[in-house]
């Protein structure tokens, strides 16, 4: 039972990271020159295409959840876990995701911020300046959104583990109703 636990954790953890990523793609697409002037001259796309995004970059979350709720419904048996399971899923991605968010401000540079890498830490008012700009940017979002994680992710892993316990059953009942026939 610990091992598949674990995996969760590890999967959830790479998961953040590859959030980053996939937010950092889902970015790209706004700053391509020839994608916002075919945007622009069809009002309507630009609303499909908004519609897209904000989809790909909620609905991706689900990518890690659903599998994750359905295998540990079959495993277990139990809405609660499949939620638990759910729910740490989301915890860890989010933690991973802040986590590396920090990584990236401190050491690799991110836009904007080229002054708040740790090699310059020499600085007179470095930390002074640092510290602010982490409690928003890192400490803030990832309190707002660890709610949002725990909440969402055990709603969609007990809605998940259902939806999976509900079709298993309806497929049992039509297998034993044409057996029987």
């Amino acid at each position: 039972m610990r091992n598949r636990w674990i995996i969760y954790a590890v999967l959830s953890l790479g998961f953040g990271i590859v959030d980053w990523y996939f937010l950092d793609a889902l970015s790209g697409l706004g700053r391509n020159e020839w994608l916002n002037s075919t945007l622009q001259a069809a009002p309507i796309l630009g609303l499909v295409a908004v519609a897209l995004l904000i989809g790909s970059n909620y609905g991706i979350w689900l990518v890690p959840v659903i599998p994750i709720a359905v295998y540990e419904a079959r495993r277990s048996a139990s809405l609660g876990l499949a939620a638990l399971a759910a729910a740490l899923v989301w915890l860890l991605a989010i933690f991973s995701y802040y986590a590396y968010y920090t990584f990236q401000l401190m050491f690799v540079g991110l836009p904007n911020v080229g002054y708040m890498l740790f090699s310059n830490r020499q600085a007179p008012t470095y930390w002074a300046d640092w510290w602010p700009l982490f409690q928003r940017v890192i400490l803030d979002q990832f309190f707002q959104w660890i709610g949002i994680a725990v909440v969402g992710g055990a709603i969609a892993g007990a809605g998940t583990a259902a939806a999976y316990n509900f079709v298993s059953r309806r497929r049992a009942t039509m297998r034993a109703s044409s057996s029987v026939a």
